[in-house]
C-alpha cells in the first residue's frame, strides 16, 4: 500500500481569522486579496480548458502579464497520457499482485521511464500547463500591441479568480514565433534527480531496480525557500528552510509510514522502498517480499517539479504524485491496495527541530517540541470529515511547515462491514517505548511526530481486486506543505488552509490583441550625390517606420554592378512612427564608364522590408 496515506485530520475549531490578521509570516504575499499576491499559490489548467491553443507545441507556448506594457513571466506545460498500469513495470515482474488483467490510468508522460513519450506530442486535452498566481498581472487595453515574437492571433487570457480574497488577475498566453524561451530566463525549482546504484552507461528506464531491489538514491529539490532530499522512493531525510531569515537547519528525522498498526515496522517506508535491511527492527529483513516499484515520472521545468512513482509493498499500484513549487509541496496518493488496517503517515523531527511550535487545529496555543510527552486534544473518532482539509505546523527560527492535509473516498457508506475513522498522530518523546511508538528507523526519537491516517480497516481499494472483494472504493489522499519564514502562527495555517479548500479558479478566453506591424520605408535624404570613378560616393538615406510598433534590428544595403562591393549598415531599431538617417558610402569602381551608375537601394528587418533602385549620375 502507499506512503503517503495521509488523512484529514481534526474537525476544523474556531472562526477562520480574516485576510487582514494574516502579516508577513514567511509566505510570500500572503496579506492581499488578488490573486497577483497569492505567490504561493499556481494555476494549473488542462489543454481542454485552452482550446485555442490546442495542438501547438508545448515547448512554444509563452505567457506575458501586462504591467502598463508587456512583460514575459514562466509557464510550463507537463504532457499527460492515458496508459495500461501494467506497462508501468517490465513483462518479466509478476507476483501475486502484479496480475494478466490491467486498468487505464492517467499519468504525466516521460520518455526517461516507462511511462514514455505522449503520442500527441501537440498540446492536448489532457495536458496541464501551469504557472505562479503571483506573475499575473491587470487586464490589457484594447490598445495593446502584442509582444515581439508571438503569433498575435494565438492571444488567450487566463482570468484568475480568487474565491477566498475575492479579485482577479490575468495570465495571457501565446504562441511563439520560435525566439521565446517559455522560461522567461527563470527556474523556481531546481531537482537534482540521482540514483546512485546506476552507471554512466545505465538508465532509469531499463536499469531501475524494479523488483525485490534496492534502489538507493542522493536526490535533491532545492528552492530559493526551502530543500528537500530524498534516499528511495518514500524515504525522505532531510528538510532545510531558508525563507525569510529562517536558519537553514535540517529539521527532519523521516517522513514516516506505517501499515497494519503502529506497534510493527512490517510495513513502512522502508519496506516500501524495498530497503527492508535499512529499518531498526532486528528480524525484519525479507528480501525476497513484494517489492514492486517503478518511476513514472522525473520532471524538472522553470515553474515546478514533479516526481511520480508507484510500488508499495503489496500495492504495486499505489501512486505517489509530489509537485513542488517555489515555497510548496503539492502531494496526491492514489491509494490501490487490498483492505489494510492502521494506516499512517507522519513527519518526524529532528533534533534540530527542539524550540519549535507544534500546533493543529484543535490545539492553536501550541505546545514546544522538545522530546518530553505533551498532552494535546485529539478529535474525537468520526469528527474529521472526507474531502476537507485540516492543518498541523511546526513553527521557530528554524522556520515554518504548515501541513494540509484531507482524503476524498468515493462510495463512503459502510454497509459492508468496514469499519474505519480518520485519525490524528502526534507524539513528541526523546525514548519512545509505549506499544504504538515504533520507530523504524532514524534516530529512534520522536520530535514534534505528527502526521494522520485511518485508525481501523478500509476495503479494498485496487482495481485489479475489485472481482475479490464485495466493497471496494477510490481513495486519494491530498497533502500540501507549504514552507516559511519564523513567525507563522494558527492565523497563518487557517488562511492557508482557506486557500487550500478553495484553490484559484481559472477561466480562458480568445483575446483580442493587435497584430504588430512594422513598415519600413528607405529613400535618399535630400538631393542625390554625384558619383566619381574609383572614389566613395556619400549617400545619405532615410529610414522611416509607419508601422504600430518598433521594428527589429534593421539591415540597410546599398549595392551594383558599379560599385566595387555593397554596404551595409545595421540599425538596431526604428521605433514606431519614427525615422532615422542612415549614410552609406560605397565605392564606385574605377573602371566604371558612362555617364551614370544604378544602384539597389533595401532595408530588411526579417520581418518586412523596403527596397528602391535610383540612378546616380557619374561625372
Amino acid at each position: 500500500m502507499g506512503r503517503d496515506l495521509a488523512f484529514r485530520m481534526f474537525a476544523r475549531a474556531g472562526a477562520v481569522l480574516g485576510l487582514a490578521a494574516i502579516t508577513a509570516m514567511g509566505y510570500t504575499g500572503l496579506a492581499g486579496a488578488a490573486p497577483a499576491d497569492r505567490g504561493n499559490d499556481p494555476v494549473v489548467l488542462k489543454g481542454s480548458q485552452l482550446a485555442g491553443l490546442e495542438g501547438a507545441d508545448p515547448g512554444k507556448l509563452v505567457a506575458f502579464k501586462w504591467n502598463g506594457k508587456w512583460v514575459q513571466v514562466p509557464v510550463q506545460v507537463d504532457e499527460r497520457h492515458t496508459i495500461s498500469a501494467r506497462t508501468l513495470y517490465p513483462e518479466e515482474v509478476t507476483s501475486g499482485y502484479i496480475l494478466p488483467t490491467t486498468f487505464n490510468i492517467e499519468v504525466y508522460a516521460d520518455p526517461k521511464t516507462r511511462s514514455g513519450a505522449d503520442a500527441d506530442t501537440g498540446f492536448d486535452a489532457d495536458d496541464e500547463l501551469v504557472f505562479m498566481a503571483s506573475d499575473s498581472g491587470s487586464t490589457a487595453p484594447s490598445s495593446a500591441i502584442a509582444p515581439a515574437d508571438v503569433v498575435a492571433s494565438s492571444a488567450t487570457r487566463v482570468t484568475v479568480d480568487d474565491p477566498v480574497g475575492g479579485g482577479n488577475s490575468f495570465v495571457y498566453l501565446f504562441k511563439t514565433t520560435g525566439k521565446l524561451n517559455p522560461s522567461a530566463g527563470k527556474d523556481y525549482v531546481d531537482y537534482d534527480f540521482k540514483l546512485t546504484k546506476l552507471t554512466a552507461n545505465q538508465n532509469l528506464k531499463d536499469d531501475y531496480g524494479y523488483s525485490n531491489a534496492t534502489n538507493p538514491e542522493d536526490s535533491t529539490v532545492t528552492t530559493a525557500n526551502y530543500e528537500l532530499h530524498s534516499t528511495g522512493r518514500w524515504m525522505e531525510d532531510e528538510m532545510k528552510i531558508s525563507a525569510d531569515g529562517a536558519s537553514d537547519a535540517d529539521i527532519l528525522d523521516r517522513e514516516a509510514v506505517s501499515a497494519g498498526g503502529l506497534s510493527g515496522c512490517g510495513r513502512s517506508e522502508y519496506t516500501f522502498s524495498g530497503n527492508w535491511d535499512l529499518d531498526a527492527q532486528i528480524g525484519n529483513e525479507r528480501p525476497d517480499d513484494d517489492d514492486e516499484g517503478t518511476y513514472v515520472a522525473v520532471i524538472d521545468g522553470p515553474v515546478r517539479a514533479i516526481r511520480e512513482f508507484m510500488g508499495a509493498n503489496s500495492g504495486p499500484y499505489v501512486e505517489s504524485i509530489h509537485k513542488y513549487y517555489a515555497d510548496l509541496e503539492d502531494k496526491v496518493v492514489n491509494v490501490r491496495v487490498h483492505p489494510i488496517p492502521a494506516m499512517y503517515i507522519w513527519t518526524d523531527y529532528s533534533e534540530a527541530a527542539i524550540g519549535m511550535t507544534y500546533r493543529d487545529q484543535l490545539n492553536q496555543g501550541g505546545v514546544t517540541v522538545d522530546g518530553n510527552p505533551d498532552a494535546i486534544t485529539k478529535p474525537a473518532p468520526g469528527s474529521i470529515l472526507d474531502g476537507e482539509y485540516s492543518w498541523q505546523q511546526v513553527s521557530g527560527s528554524q522556520g515554518s511547515v504548515t501541513t494540509l492535509i484531507k482524503a476524498q473516498a468515493s462510495n463512503t457508506n459502510r454497509t459492508s462491514g468496514f469499519n474505519y475513522d480518520y485519525d490524528a498522530y502526534y507524539l513528541d518523546d526523546s525514548t519512545p517505548i509505549g506499544s504504538n511508538e515504533r520507530q523504524c528507523g532514524g534516530d529512534l526519537k520522536a520530535y514534534g511526530a505528527s502526521g494522520t491516517g485511518i485508525s481501523g480497516i478500509f476495503p479494498n481499494t485496487d482495481p485489479n481486486l475489485a472481482g475479490a472483494f464485495a466493497d471496494t472504493r477510490d481513495l486519494s489522499v491530498s497533502r500540501v506543505r507549504y514552507f516559511g519564514g519564523p513567525g507563522a502562527d494558527a492565523a497563518t495555517a487557517d488562511n492557508l488552509r482557506d486557500r487550500a479548500q478553495q484553490p484559484l479558479t481559472a477561466t480562458a478566453a480568445k483575446a483580442g490583441v493587435k497584430s504588430r506591424t512594422e513598415k519600413l520605408k528607405v529613400q535618399i535624404k535630400g538631393k542625390k550625390p554625384k558619383a566619381k570613378a574609383g572614389k566613395p560616393v556619400t549617400l545619405k538615406l532615410k529610414l522611416s517606420n509607419t508601422g504600430n510598433s518598433a521594428s527589429s534590428a534593421v539591415k540597410v544595403c546599398v549595392r551594383g554592378s558599379k560599385l566595387v562591393k555593397k554596404a551595409c549598415k545595421t540599425v538596431k531599431s526604428v521605433g514606431a512612427g519614427k525615422s532615422t538617417v542612415v549614410t552609406l558610402k560605397p565605392k564606385v569602381k574605377k573602371s566604371a564608364g558612362g555617364n551614370q551608375i544604378k544602384i539597389k537601394i533595401s532595408a530588411d528587418s526579417g520581418a518586412t522590408g523596403s527596397g528602391m533602385g535610383i540612378s546616380l549620375k557619374l561625372v
